[in-house]
């Protein structure tokens, strides 16, 4: 945002091309994630003064802790949720939504990231929602968890395990969620990529 103005906003402009949610499934998945994760670091970098009060990550979670009574995937995705909160590694301002809609590219400055929710946290968990975009089916294409956790985790410098962990919490988290609009389809599909996850870390 340049200005602003009572309700008026003066934004900069950012192109709707190259799509990264179209590069993903057009057979390009490395080549959107290496862009995501160069989007992160932005994100993630460090700065000068006092880091801004933002609501801490365990809020999020509270809907998975209501779901987790339903039993099946929700009550190992709850589990390992609260093993991760409990011991956050590299706690810092967080996006919260980071995906392939939530990246764009700008004439002048490259890729940017857009719509931040705004959090405090572990690090990985912004890397989590790309292995679950951008499309629940292209989540659980056979074979993609494993290879784009391999990348993602050693392009951003995360520990491929705890990748995959912060995946099936959040998986479940997207799940709780979906329930709460009364999706049940995504919600079941939601659940695949938690149970895969779970299964590979």
């Amino acid at each position: 945002m340049y200005r602003h103005e009572g309700a008026a906003l003066l934004l900069e402009r950012l192109e709707s091309t190259p799509d990264l949610a179209a590069l993903a499934l057009g057979g390009q998945d490395d080549e959107a994630n290496r862009i995501l994760c160069g989007a992160a670091a932005g994100v993630h970098r460090d700065r000068p003064g006092r880091p801004p009060d933002l609501p801490e990550l365990r809020r999020w979670f509270r809907s998975l802790e209501t779901a987790q009574v339903r039993g099946g995937a929700f009550a190992p995705a709850w589990a390992t949720a609260q093993r991760l909160l409990a011991d956050p590694q590299d706690v810092r301002p967080l996006h919260g939504d980071l995906h392939h809609g939530n990246v764009l590219r700008g004439p002048e400055r490259g890729w940017l990231v857009i719509d931040p929710k705004g959090l405090t946290g572990e690090r990985t968990f912004d890397f989590a929602n790309l292995l679950c975009n951008p499309t629940p089916d292209h989540a659980l294409t056979p074979g993609r968890l494993e290879r784009q956790s391999a990348l993602i985790a050693r392009e951003a410098g995360l520990d491929r395990a705890r990748l995959l962990a912060w995946v099936g919490a959040y998986a479940a988290l997207s799940a709780a969620w979906h329930l709460e609009d009364a999706q049940g389809e995504q919600a079941r599909q939601s659940l695949a990529v938690s149970a895969l996850a779970h299964s590979l870390h």
